[in-house]
């Protein structure tokens, strides 16, 4: 297998900031751990879409790195949470923005919150099964502004989570910043533990009032956090296996950041300090699936992230559906 390297990470957050106060809430039930907010989150702007958040965040990445976006892109992967257009994903709206000529496209909406790890996963097997050399993959979370701040929404305690933004990785057929290993699994049993309701009973395509929103019920809560505590750290200690390293060879951990509670379990059942955990909750909320790659930007941009660490990445998606994690040597080279 050829080695791969995921050798830069950039992001965009929409401008508007939204704090506490935006929201109402009447049922009391923002002190389970699931749904304790944050103190700021961004939310897409109503003409926003996320081709334009592509093109903030891929000239972002391009300049860091000294790239050519036409010339230098042979694979285009995305993943976004609402799609700008019903039916169809973003991938070629953002070739036509940026003029890109690449030799596959995808638009994926597997993944969810580890989404960016199977980009990567599938970056790496295209790169290893054809003559491409490099991929961007993109992850947009749009649900935020769109569905969570909806007037009949902000009443509800999950609303006050999520936060909007784009996070953006480049990939190329080198060992330079190296994948070490990737671990992606299914947990189809909850595949249907997470799905759209409304107060009158129609489907999410049926046209009604009011708005939809996401089933959160007691039981299910507590199903959710149970798999989060027990799936994340189970996956985090495969792909160290899988990379042959131990605790005190990782330089840090990014994960998805779904509440305080989750990521405090996940750093200690790695051994790891504060100090080595990247993350973003407080500013930016629940990112989804843009979490990973716009929290390692942070690591890097902060120093948390050096030259020669071993990151270690992981995370579930939806009611715990999927699980991935991901060990990357960052700039291995440049010690």
């Amino acid at each position: 297998m050829k080695p791969v390297s995921l050798i830069s990470v950039a992001s965009y957050l929409p401008e508007k900031i939204v704090g506490n106060d935006f929201f109402i809430n009447e049922s009391g039930v923002e002190t389970h751990s699931m749904f304790r907010s944050t103190r700021f989150r961004h939310h897409i702007g109503p003409d926003e879409t996320c081709c334009d958040m592509a093109e903030i965040a891929l000239s972002r990445l391009a300049e860091k790195i000294n790239i050519n976006l036409q010339k230098d892109v042979d694979i285009l992967i995305t993943n976004a949470t609402l799609p700008d257009i019903p039916f169809v994903g973003v991938g070629a709206a953002i070739v036509g923005a940026l003029n890109l000529n690449p030799q596959f496209i995808y638009d994926i909406q597997s993944g969810g919150c580890v989404s960016f790890i199977f980009m990567m996963e599938l970056a790496r097997a295209l790169i290893n099964s054809s003559d491409a050399k490099s991929a961007l993959i993109c992850n947009f979370q749009t649900a935020a502004g769109r569905i969570f701040a909806l007037p009949d929404n902000r009443k509800l305690p999950q609303s006050a989570v999520p936060g909007d933004g784009c996070g953006v990785g480049y990939i190329v057929a080198d060992d330079s910043s190296p994948i070490m290993s990737i671990v992606t699994r299914v947990h189809g049993e909850s595949a249907k533990d997470m799905f759209p309701i409304a107060p009158d009973g129609r489907k999410w395509w049926e046209p009604g009032f009011p708005a939809l929103n996401l089933d959160f019920n007691k039981s299910k809560i507590s199903l959710i956090v149970a798999r989060g505590n027990k799936l994340v750290p189970e996956v985090l200690h495969m792909a160290m296996a899988k990379a042959h390293i131990e605790y005190k060879d990782i330089g840090a951990l990014v994960t998805n950041q779904p509440n305080k509670i989750f990521l405090r379990n996940w750093r200690e059942s790695m051994l790891l300090p504060e100090e080595k955990q990247v993350q973003t909750f407080d500013e930016h909320g629940n990112l989804f699936g843009a979490a990973i790659p716009i929290c390692f930007e942070r690591g890097v941009d902060t120093g948390v992230i050096k030259s020669g660490d071993k990151v270690l990445l992981g995370g579930f998606s939806h009611a715990g559906d999927f699980t991935a994690a991901a060990v990357v040597h960052w700039q291995k080279n440049k010690i």
